[in-house]
């Protein structure tokens, strides 16, 4: 993955699903029998430090989950404590490590983290922050590769958290986890620069996730987390790269992070938002009705859906409410 960075283990070679095994019943009669669901959640846990993050209830609402994507994690301490409480502290999780402990304390507890009962196999950061934390991984380039395609200027956009990725081998899916920039209450051109990091940032995943697919026939791909831009925002979402806020008068449909993934302006990619339709996930409110947390998917586990249920569920004492979506597929 051009302008990556393995944290642990080595690329895998792609495993092959199991194929079900059809009833043995009249061919003209036999119907279609339909996957294992696949179940994703995603929740901003404001680094665990709300009132009510009761782990039990945490786990009551992911279920039967088979991918759990998390933000503003302090880190891998409070990762475990977390799990632990939930009773899934025998899964498997890869967190990130986008920390910027040399400036400032805010930012070393918004890391990502994914967390699976299913095996974990290679793990990938990029991390467009040129420090780190660790020496291990401020000796590797801190680069983000946003494509050609995007505005000069926001080729040069480097200030903002990238992504991690882990793969789940059994169910050839890869997933990656994001938490982009921050709008800290801002609209239209005094957003215009926060803006500019998110379509980094989503410019840069969307060629991967696509180039990856070419190269991997049968793999599917998740990405979910915090967009600070909800899809229903029609004050801000747009379609065109090349769309500047003037200097004075208002600016409208400045940001194109939810096109970039799935609104073709990537070309041969165009991911599917499961999360579309659903209210706000910013607990306190003030946004417009339409989740600023989201999950994009595409690939065979969800070309064939027959079932698709989304819900929001409680916050635990954070400030985003959880989403969990399950795909039943034929």
């Amino acid at each position: 993955m051009p302008g990556s960075r393995i944290l642990t283990g080595a690329v895998l070679a792609v495993a092959a699903l199991a194929m079900a095994v059809l009833a043995a019943v009249p061919a003209i009669t036999a119907p279609v029998r339909a996957a294992d669901p696949l179940a994703i959640v995603t929740w901003n846990a404001r680094q665990f430090d709300g009132t009510n993050h009761s782990g039990e209830a945490f786990r009551a609402f992911i279920g039967e989950a088979d991918v759990v994507v998390l933000q503003e994690v302090p880190g891998e301490a409070d990762l475990r404590a977390f799990m632990g409480e939930a009773g899934i502290g025998a899964w498997s999780f890869a967190i990130s490590d986008f920390s910027r402990d040399d400036l400032d304390e805010w930012s070393s507890k918004l890391e990502v983290a994914i967390l699976s009962p299913h095996r974990i196999g290679s793990v990938i950061e990029v991390d467009p922050w040129p420090y780190n934390d660790t020496e291990a991984m401020a000796a590797q380039d801190s680069d983000l590769p946003i494509p050609d395609f995007m505005p000069p200027d926001q080729r040069e956009t480097i200030d903002g958290r990238g992504w991690l990725w882990a793969e789940l081998p059994d169910l050839d899916l890869a997933v990656a986890a994001v938490h982009l920039k921050s709008s800290r209450g801002q609209t239209g051109r005094d957003d215009e620069e926060n803006a500019f990091k998110r379509e980094a940032v989503a410019s840069a995943l969307a060629v991967t996730i696509r180039d990856d697919a070419l190269e991997r026939a049968g793999w599917s791909y998740v990405v979910a987390g915090d967009f600070n831009v909800a899809p229903g925002d029609t004050g801000k979402v747009g379609v065109d790269l090349a769309l500047r806020c003037p200097c004075n008068g208002a600016c409208t449909r400045y940001d194109q992070t939810h096109a970039l993934l799935g609104g073709g302006l990537v070309s041969g990619l165009a991911m599917r938002n499961l999360t579309l339709g659903l209210s706000s996930s910013y607990a306190p409110g003030g946004f417009v009705s339409s989740p600023i947390d989201n999950i994009y998917a595409m690939g065979p586990a969800f070309d064939r859906t027959r079932k698709l249920t989304v819900e929001l569920g409680d916050h635990f004492g954070s400030d985003h409410f959880s989403i969990r979506a399950v795909v039943v597929s034929e």
